[in-house]
């Protein structure tokens, strides 16, 4: 009876580990797309600012001024969203796992949106250049 406790406090014990580690482990790789998400769309800021500059710089002397200064600002919010993302990061969370997981999972969602805002402003803007800008 003793052996038969042993093994189950034992397989118990195991068990435990295992869901921990494996509850660890998947808050790392949740991590870890979060941040190649940010490292793949961080170096499109440099690209985001340019645009935006050019597109202020051609609404001073073109007739579609107004459609230029609002791809601008299209611009400027996609840039100023994902600086707002990155200051509001907390990549320190301190929680239990379950609330380590539930953050970083807004912390995905909120990223990919970011992606997706300065991916589509910048696809915006390259085939608003083509017709606009001249």
């Amino acid at each position: 009876m003793i052996k038969l406790l042993r093994w189950s406090y034992l397989f118990l014990w195991i068990f435990l580990w295992g869901c921990a580690s494996t509850s660890g482990n998947e808050i790392d790789l949740l991590y870890q797309e979060i941040m190649d998400v940010h490292d793949e769309v961080m170096p499109k800021m440099g690209k985001i600012r340019n645009l935006e500059k050019q597109f202020r710089s051609a609404a001073l002397t073109s007739p579609n001024a107004t459609e230029l200064m609002s791809q601008a600002e299209v611009l400027a919010s996609a840039n100023e969203a994902m600086m707002n993302w990155m200051r509001n990061f907390n990549n320190d969370f301190q929680g239990l796992d379950e609330e380590k997981k539930e953050y970083l999972l807004g912390q995905k969602k909120q990223v990919y949106q970011v992606k997706e805002l300065m991916n589509s402003s910048i696809l915006q803007s390259v085939e608003l250049m083509g017709s606009a800008i001249d």
